[in-house]
């Protein structure tokens, strides 16, 4: 039976994020390519057939790891997990089904896993990344106009920090592409969010406006950089 290698930690939120949002982390299990995929169906909000397919024993473990996540958020959050499951969109985002059933956001990077129940039928989106060198040949794939214009003058002046800006800019564009809903059927060079907190993203016709909190922590002995998503 699969166990979580560690215990979940509360992930404190930014005070401007909803009140009625809760947040917790937990560690994911070190893997290499050769080890055997675990075997994870016996979780409750793992789905058995997507289970089946997992190659990667890495993958498996950051499956399980938000999954139980999510059940112990259920139970903090005074909830009962039995009257819950989960099931995908037809752009396979997650989504809680149950009685006046909470949003749902998960993430998961750097040797960590993250999840967040949010206020009902509001559209919220998690990411999370290390803060770790980024190269530059990455703005081509995240960015454009000024934006894009605005991390290059960084890079001339000092890589370090054109990094750092880098990972902040990619981690709240991911915050929007997971409340939006569609993955990467939103193209991130599509809307800007450097200097910005609020932020407009023109979707199938129709303006749409998501509210953006970020901030860092230390998760795992890393700082990171985190950004919450929350359509208006």
């Amino acid at each position: 039976m699969w166990e979580p290698v560690g215990e979940p930690n509360v992930l404190s939120l930014p005070e401007e994020a909803h009140q009625d949002s809760i947040a917790a982390w937990i560690q994911v299990r070190s893997t290499s390519p050769m080890d055997p995929v675990p075997d994870v169906t016996t979780l409750r909000f793992v789905d058995p057939s997507e289970a089946s397919r997992f190659a990667m024993a890495k993958r498996a473990e950051e499956h399980a790891a938000a999954r139980w996540l999510v059940e112990y958020l259920l139970v903090e959050s005074g909830r009962n997990p039995k009257l819950f499951k989960i099931e995908r969109d037809d752009y396979r985002r997650p989504r809680l089904v149950g009685p006046n059933a909470p949003s749902l956001t998960i993430t998961h990077s750097g040797g960590v896993a993250a999840v967040l129940l949010g206020p009902k039928e509001i559209d919220i989106g998690l990411d999370l990344e290390p803060m770790n060198p980024r190269p530059r040949n990455l703005l081509c794939m995240m960015s454009s106009g000024k934006e894009k214009a605005q991390l290059e003058s960084l890079y001339d002046q000092d890589e370090m920090n054109a990094s750092f800006h880098t990972t902040d800019v990619w981690v709240a564009k991911e915050a929007i592409l997971k409340a939006a809903g569609l993955g990467m059927g939103l193209p991130p060079q599509s809307f800007e969010v450097h200097g910005k907190n609020v932020i407009e993203v023109g979707i199938n016709g129709a303006n749409n406006i998501f509210n953006l909190h970020r901030w860092k922590a230390t998760l795992n002995g890393q700082l990171t950089s985190l950004a919450i998503a929350e359509k208006v």
